[in-house]
């Protein structure tokens, strides 16, 4: 059965709503041609699979702003945002030396490295924050909302502020040294 032809402003009022029938409908629409980026490009069909997925979410996150505005059809949008990420991805395993970044796409602003860097970040930091024991995940949450150490200290049953900061410190200085450790940063002490 033929799916209804939808334009590029129906699709993204789909992905601002999350709407997953529209959602899947960038995949039929728009998949292949970064599976076929990628594959051109010294990837395989995971890292197109992962690529399409972190360019939805710059893509979610860039037309969530409100002055975006979309300058070029949508395809051409998300195949500029996916082939800049697959550039830095490159970058980042050293391979880019052959692969040259047309001028044609600098319309596309900057940001979207910043998002693509600071989603990678969110990742990392939540991965090891959830191997943090439930008490420091606590603590650290309870902090983060702005809690005092008067207010923590009464929440986690601790029998005085200076054992609250102390745990604090050591559950941050737990979450620093495993995220150095995978990255490759000697452990603090």
């Amino acid at each position: 059965m033929n799916q209804p032809i939808l334009s590029d402003v129906d699709l993204l009022n789909g992905l601002i709503s999350q709407d997953e029938i529209l959602i899947s409908r960038f995949y039929d629409l728009y998949f292949d041609a970064v599976k076929n980026f990628v594959l051109k490009n010294r990837g395989n069909v995971d890292d197109a699979m992962d690529l399409f997925q972190d360019s939805i979410i710059v893509l979610f996150q860039k037309v969530r702003k409100k002055d975006f505005f979309l300058s070029s059809s949508l395809k051409t949008f998300l195949l500029s945002i996916a082939r800049i990420i697959w550039l830095k991805e490159l970058e980042r395993r050293k391979k880019l030396s052959d692969i040259l970044q047309s001028p044609s796409e600098n319309y596309i602003t900057d940001d979207i490295y910043e998002i693509y860097e600071y989603n990678e970040r969110m990742f990392l930091y939540r991965k090891h924050f959830d191997r943090l024991s439930h008490n420091c995940r606590k603590i650290l949450k309870l902090f983060l909302d702005g809690l005092s150490i008067k207010d923590i200290t009464s929440i986690m049953g601790y029998k005085n502020e200076q054992h609250t900061k102390n745990r604090r410190y050591r559950c941050k200085l737990s979450l620093i040294n495993s995220i150095r450790a995978t990255i490759g940063f000697n452990e603090l002490g």
